[in-house]
């Protein structure tokens, strides 16, 4: 019994593989629906990079503008927001968006969610986003 604790101890201070290392930074975009997706990441570096019809007014934010985006994050209470919420009303083409904060993902389908929105709208002005 003594023998499984020290290994058990052991496993716990070993370092992760890469495969199983968690996500960081962030990312945002729309998904479903019938219109083009798109996705945006900044990364902890404050790297900038968006893939589909959009574009970034800026390729890099500075440290303080991560912080600011993970402060946003916090006071709106994103790591207690449903991973998935469909709004009453929304019609089922209508796309969904999404917010990843750390290995968390939030989806949205619908505008119901206040608190989630001021995440998205943070993240958006952050990097200038403009719909293309």
């Amino acid at each position: 019994m003594r023998m499984l604790a020290v290994l058990l101890a052991a496993a716990a201070i070993l370092p992760a593989s890469s495969a199983a290392s968690p996500q960081r930074g962030f990312a945002f975009g729309r998904v479903g629906g019938n219109i083009v997706p798109f996705a945006v990441t900044v990364g902890n570096d404050g790297r900038v990079s968006a893939t589909g019809p959009v574009t970034t007014g800026r390729t890099r934010l500075t440290q303080l503008q991560v912080a600011n985006l993970n402060r946003v994050a916090t006071t709106n209470g994103f790591g207690s927001m449903p991973a998935v919420t469909s709004c009453p009303g929304t019609l089922p083409d209508v796309a969904a968006t999404f917010v990843r904060v750390g290995p968390r993902t939030v989806r949205v389908h619908g505008s119901c969610v206040a608190r989630y929105q001021r995440v998205w709208n943070a993240l958006g002005h952050a990097v200038k986003i403009t719909y293309g």
